[in-house]
C-alpha cells in the first residue's frame, strides 16, 4: 500500500489518562504506568486505565450494557471525531470502521461463563452475552455514531491495529468510503493475566525493559484514528495530524527469529525508501521474540535515531499496536518510522510524514 492518506483525528484512552495531553506528558516523562492490579482485573501488575471517565460521553443506559473494551473504544472514537472536526451523522453512510484487538470479547466471555459454570443457566447474564464476540466494539461504535460504511474487526496479538489500518486504506482507495475510523482496543480481565503468566510471557520482577528478556506486562486502552484521503481532508479544510505515506507488511514462513527479522527489515525498507527517519517508534515489549527483531534492525541502521518503545510504558495488547501509531502522532516530526514486530504473522512498518500538533 503506498500513496498518502491523511490522519485527521486522534482519540486516546490510555493507562496514563484520557486524551492527548495526558499521553504527551506520559511519553515525555518516560515513566511506566504499571501498578498492582485490582482483584477484579487479575493477579499481578499491569497498566490499568484507572482514571478512565466516560461520564458525559456514553449515555448511562448504554454504559451498563458495554464491556470494558467497548467503553474505551466509544470514548476514544468520540475524541477522534471531535479532533477531526467531523460530525459523523453528516457522513455516516460513507464512514467505515476497522478495529484491531487481541482481547475484545474475551472479558465478556469470562464474565458470562464463570457464573454459568458455577450456578447453571440461571447464573448467566443475558446483558453480557452480546459482548462475547470480538466484533462487539465495532458494532457498538457503528450504532453509537451512525457509521454505515464497511466494517471489520481484526484479532491478532501484537499488531492487529495495523491490519485494521491496512483494510481501511484499501476501502478508501477503492472509493467504498470517504473516511474510516481505525481503532485499537483491549481491556484487562483475570483470565488474560492467568494465560500470559502460564505461558511465561510476563515480567515477574520490576517493569518490562526492552532487551532484558524478562517479558512484558499487560496494559489496556483504546486509540482511535480518523483516516481520510488527502483530497477529502483538504476539501473539508482540516489540517492533517500526519500523512500516512506508506504502510508495508511482510511475512515469513514459520516463527523463527531470523525469518521474522528479515520480514520486518523488508517492511521498514519499503516504508522508508531511500530516506532516513527523523523519529522511530518501535513495538518491542521486553520479550525476546519481539525485541530481537528491532535490535537487529537498529544494528544494521546505526544512522537511524534511537527507537522509543510505548509498550514499555503502557503495556502489551493495550490496543494491539494502536499505542505505537498514537505515540508517533504525539510529537512534531518530519518523518516517523513505526515498526510493529509480531511473534507470528505479518510484520508491519508505517511511514508518517509531516506530523504536526497544530490544528
Amino acid at each position: 500500500m503506498s500513496g498518502a492518506l491523511a490522519i485527521t483525528g486522534l482519540g486516546l484512552v490510555l493507562p496514563c489518562g484520557d486524551g492527548l495531553e495526558a499521553a504527551r506528558a506520559s511519553l515525555a516523562s518516560g515513566a511506566p504506568c504499571f501498578e498492582e492490579l485490582p482483584e477484579a482485573l487479575g493477579r499481578g501488575r499491569g497498566a490499568v486505565c484507572g482514571s478512565f471517565n466516560p461520564a458525559g460521553i456514553i449515555p448511562p443506559m448504554q454504559l451498563r450494557r458495554l464491556d470494558r473494551t467497548s467503553r474505551f473504544a466509544w470514548v476514544a472514537a468520540h475524541q477522534a471525531f471531535r479532533d477531526a472536526d467531523l460530525d459523523p451523522t453528516s457522513l455516516g453512510e460513507r464512514i467505515a470502521v476497522a478495529v484491531g484487538t487481541m482481547s475484545a470479547g474475551s472479558e465478556a466471555s469470562e464474565a458470562f461463563m464463570r457464573p454459568y459454570l458455577q450456578r447453571g443457566p440461571e447464573g448467566a447474564s443475558p446483558l453480557i452475552f452480546p459482548n462475547t464476540v470480538a466484533n462487539a466494539a465495532s458494532g457498538h461504535l457503528a450504532l453509537a455514531f451512525g457509521l454505515k460504511g464497511p466494517g471489520a474487526t481484526f484479532v491478532d496479538r501484537e499488531n492487529a491495529t495495523f491490519a485494521a489500518l491496512d483494510q481501511a486504506a484499501r476501502w478508501l482507495r477503492a472509493g467504498l468510503a470517504d473516511a474510516a475510523l481505525v481503532l485499537g482496543a483491549d481491556g484487562l480481565f483475570p483470565l488474560l493475566l492467568d494465560i500470559c503468566r502460564g505461558a511465561r510471557l510476563l515480567a515477574r520482577h520490576g517493569d518490562p525493559e526492552v532487551g532484558s528478556g524478562r517479558g512484558f506486562l499487560p496494559g489496556e486502552g483504546a486509540q482511535a484514528f480518523l483516516l481520510e484521503t488527502a483530497d477529502h481532508a483538504e476539501a473539508r479544510g482540516i489540517r492533517p495530524r500526519a500523512l500516512l505515506s506508506v504502510l508495508a507488511d511482510r511475512s515469513a514462513p514459520g516463527a523463527e527469529l531470523q525469518g521474522r527479522a528479515q520480514a520486518l527489515a523488508l517492511a521498514a525498507a519499503r516504508a522508508l525508501g531511500q530516506d532516513l527517519p527523523s523519529r522511530w517508534i518501535g513495538g518491542s515489549n521486553g520479550l525476546d521474540r519481539l525485541d530481537g527483531l528491532e535490535t537487529r534492525l537498529a544494528t544494521v541502521h546505526p544512522d537511524w535515531p534511537s527507537p522509543r518503545f510505548p509498550k514499555a510504558l503502557w503495556g502489551e495488547f493495550g490496543g494491539s499496536g494502536g499505542q505505537l501509531l498514537a505515540a508517533a502522532l504525539l510529537e512534531p516530526s518530519e518523518r516517523v518510522l513505526v515498526t510493529a514486530p509480531a511473534s507470528s504473522g505479518a510484520q508491519f512498518a508505517a511511514r508518517l510524514d509531516g506530523v504536526s500538533l497544530e490544528r
